[in-house]
């Protein structure tokens, strides 16, 4: 899973990002560029959101959904069956697809905002007793970038 989340846990607000974090958005993309990303409907939908390079899977409730470069899937399960052979695969919201895949995450990729936000969209409570910290990376706030946030990636014990 990989996902943008603040001090109380907002990852947007009306189907857009809250903050201006251009390295975050950067690392994002490098990070999911060749890898098969799985994602809701209101994500693929947001105006903020990049394209995997690979493949992109939109699971949605609506049956006659259909959308040039995805792939369109009715449950996560079904998704997630599809990239079983792709290797890396990353959740990439919203908060729907987030709290169904927690449990069967491996990895968290969470850069953490050091802000609190008023949204409508949040990314779901982890337990960190469950979860290791196998890289964490801390970056001030500047010219380019609204507010001070750290990388971390987590992995499942």
């Amino acid at each position: 899973m990989i996902a943008a989340v603040s001090e109380n846990n907002v990852i947007g607000k009306s189907n857009k990002l809250i903050w201006n974090l251009p390295t975050d958005f950067e690392y994002y993309k490098n990070t999911v560029r060749d890898k098969t990303i799985i994602m809701g409907r209101k994500t693929a939908e947001s105006p903020d959101f990049f394209f995997s390079e690979k493949r992109n899977l939109v699971v949605t409730r609506k049956e006659d959904y259909k959308k040039d470069g995805l792939e369109v899937f009715h449950n996560l399960e079904n998704a997630i069956e599809a990239a079983k052979n792709d290797g890396e695969v990353f959740i990439s919201g919203g908060s729907e697809i987030y709290k169904q895949a927690l449990s069967i995450a491996e990895r968290l990729y969470i850069t953490r905002v050091h802000a609190v936000f008023e949204g409508d969209a949040f990314f779901p409570e982890f337990d960190k007793n469950e979860w290791k910290i196998v890289s964490e990376k801390f970056v001030k706030a500047d010219a380019q970038n609204s507010h001070d946030f750290t990388f971390f990636v987590y992995e499942k014990i």
